[in-house]
């Protein structure tokens, strides 16, 4: 709109262009000799668009060149400019081509992009011509006006060619306000986009090399500015590398690894210990250290490899889960190298869910909002409830407490098939805790088998609505189910015996069920609510106790005291409990019910044995 307001202008006032020109509003046409001062030299008369380019003096820069004549003086003043030049045309690919990726979100290869450019600008020095990069700043005006794909950027070089020729003369008619506009509006954009965009994204440190790098390039030029980009870069990454480690600590399958979701139903165990389609689908993924751009590269490129090895065997990975757990710190090239790894497990990988384990409650280690890029991508949005992308914190509130996290997937159980409803997957969560990762990454896997085997798990195909009222049968049969689901090799009789002799409780919230180091006297299966197991000498330790659990058999069986106080925490809790007294009875008249209990106790050891947190962060502990 510039050069159209300016001719406006020009024809409010009545000035004519060639008065302009002779103003000196516009550029000087090539088809005219001015001197150093300004005036016209020589034969001006006009030229055609042929004469003016292929002329006697096309070929002079080849066959002026005296050495006699040149400033050795200048030639020295010129050095530092070069050398920054030189050192630019080393770095610029490197630089812009991964900003350049990280903008669009488009995954690049850099030997690719190098080898482009090689030869690029072998072709212009050969023709002598001038050196070429890829500018950023048009770039990414060209992809975010829809430029992508070889018809538009051939249509794009085809242009460019013809301005080569007659851009020049289409120059002599554009007023020279209009490149001190563009100058003063990439300027501004620049400024914005690498200054004031930014706040908030980096850490301290890098912070403050892009203020450094701005002050220094406005005060003493560029070739001081890349000096102090060099010294703050080398320094930022001196800082990250002090505690550097290999980004990945390790990876696994889950088959050996177990959730504290371990009373699942008999089916959908089946289905997670299938040979094929099971827990052997799940990859997992730990990380360690510091995440700065010096090591990203080798993390995704690892995490490729990986997957790339596993499907080479036929053991496709269809769920991927990344642990930040052990993640010290994170830079903002580090966070935009996950997402972009996120959409690439997606495209090129296929796998189905991505799910990301913060291990806090406070997110990522970074001052990027990594947390809200990787659930809410490019096609989702923030209210989704069953689309795209969600965060599952590590607990559900429900009932007034925590639930169990095998609610996450049960907006639409029906969609959650493979084969024919991909899209309705929630392909990307950040979970807090690495159990509820691997909570929800066997719910899904449960589901893509048998969506409705979740509904079984939460209430039981027996015991009616969640939320809705049970009748005391109701609670029966659900007790019953919960004890099968714990021992699945027992005969039903003999669990419908034990659970005779179970007695019907009810707590509210915020009431003690028994207090750490009190008699172990009494074994308690959860129908409903919430407990909350803590620890009273360590500082916060807790576990939440959710529906269709058994607690305190291991005090009952061996008769030690309790390790640790439980209260309820939900508005209402009701319990079956199982007294001493009755449990003596079992083991004198009925020794064969009382082994289910014994059993349990195993079971239970076992489970915690093999639990995720255990395998993962420590190896004493190995499968049984």
């Amino acid at each position: 709109m510039i050069t159209p307001i300016f001719y406006f202008g020009m024809w409010v006032f009545r000035r004519d262009l060639e008065e302009a020109k002779e103003a000196g509003y516009f550029f000087p046409s090539l088809d005219k000799c001015t001197s150093s001062s300004g005036e016209e030299c020589g034969n001006n008369e006009p030229l055609s668009l042929w004469e003016s380019i292929f002329d006697e003096h096309m070929w002079d820069m080849w066959r002026v060149i005296d050495f006699s004549t040149i400033s050795w003086k200048a030639v020295y003043h010129s050095i530092p400019t070069l050398v920054a030049l030189a050192l630019f045309s080393l770095i610029h690919v490197p630089i812009n081509i991964p900003a350049f990726a990280i903008s669009t979100r488009v995954d690049v290869d850099m030997n690719k992009e190098l080898v482009a450019h090689g030869y690029s600008n072998a072709i212009a020095g050969i023709a002598g011509g001038l050196q070429n990069y890829m500018a950023y700043t048009q770039s990414v005006l060209y992809a975010r006006s829809g430029g992508v794909g070889k018809a538009s950027s051939l249509a794009v070089a085809t242009i460019t060619g013809a301005l080569f020729v007659i851009g020049p003369f289409i120059a002599s008619y554009i007023p020279r306000c209009m490149a001190g506009t563009l100058l003063f509006h990439v300027g501004i954009d620049l400024f914005l986009e690498g200054v004031y965009d930014t706040i908030g994204k980096f850490d301290i440190l890098e912070y403050g090399g892009i203020w450094l790098i701005t002050v220094v390039m406005t005060l003493l030029g560029m070739e001081a500015a890349l000096i102090a980009g060099a010294i703050s870069a080398l320094s930022v990454y001196a800082f990250q590398s002090i505690t550097y480690l290999n980004p990945i600590r390790g990876s696994m399958s889950a088959v050996t690894l177990r959730s504290s979701a371990w009373n699942r139903g008999t089916l959908a165990n089946d289905i997670l210990n299938d040979e094929d389609a099971g827990r052997k689908r799940i990859l997992v993924v730990q990380l360690q250290g510091h995440l700065f751009f010096g090591n990203v590269a080798q993390l995704t490129d690892s995490i490729k490899d990986i997957i790339s090895e596993k499907q080479r065997n036929n053991e496709d990975p269809w769920i991927m889960i990344m642990d930040f757990s052990l993640i010290l710190g994170m830079d903002s090239s580090a966070a935009q190298a996950i997402i972009k790894l996120k959409s690439n497990l997606h495209k090129k990988f296929n796998v189905d869910v991505c799910l990301f384990v913060t291990g806090s409650r406070d997110g990522f280690p970074c001052q990027f909002d990594l947390s809200k890029e990787l659930v809410t991508g490019e096609d989702s949005s923030d209210d989704e409830i069953d689309g795209k992308s969600q965060t599952i914190p590590s607990d559900h509130v429900e009932d007034g407490g925590l639930v169990n996290e095998e609610t996450a997937l049960l907006g639409k159980p029906q969609h959650m098939m493979r084969n024919n409803a991909k899209d309705k997957f929630p392909e990307n969560c950040v979970c807090e805790s690495l159990d509820s990762a691997l909570i929800l990454a066997e719910d899904v896997l449960v589901a893509m088998k048998d969506p409705n085997l979740l509904d079984e798990d939460m209430c039981t195909s027996l015991g009616g609505s969640v939320h809705g009222e049970r009748t005391l049968s109701d609670e029966k049969e659900m007790a019953l189910q919960y004890l099968r689901n714990i021992c699945p090799q027992r005969v039903q009789e003999d669990i419908e015996e034990l659970f005779s002799h179970f007695q019907r409780e009810v707590y509210v919230k915020n009431d003690i069920i028994w207090k750490q180091g009190s008699p172990g006297d009494c074994s308690k299966l959860l129908l409903q609510g919430t407990l909350l197991s803590l620890l009273e000498n360590e500082a916060g330790t807790t576990e939440s106790i959710k529906r269709g659990n058994l607690i305190g058999e291991f005090g009952l069986v061996q008769g030690t005291n309790r390790m640790s106080t439980v209260k309820c925490v939900s508005d209402e809790a009701i319990l079956y409990s199982l007294n001493r007294d009755s449990w003596e009875q079992l083991t004198r008249e009925k020794p064969r019910v009382a082994q289910i209990m014994y059993l349990i106790v195993v079971k239970y050891l076992a489970h915690r044995v093999q639990h995720v947190s255990n395998r993962i962060f420590e190896t004493r502990c190995v499968p049984i």
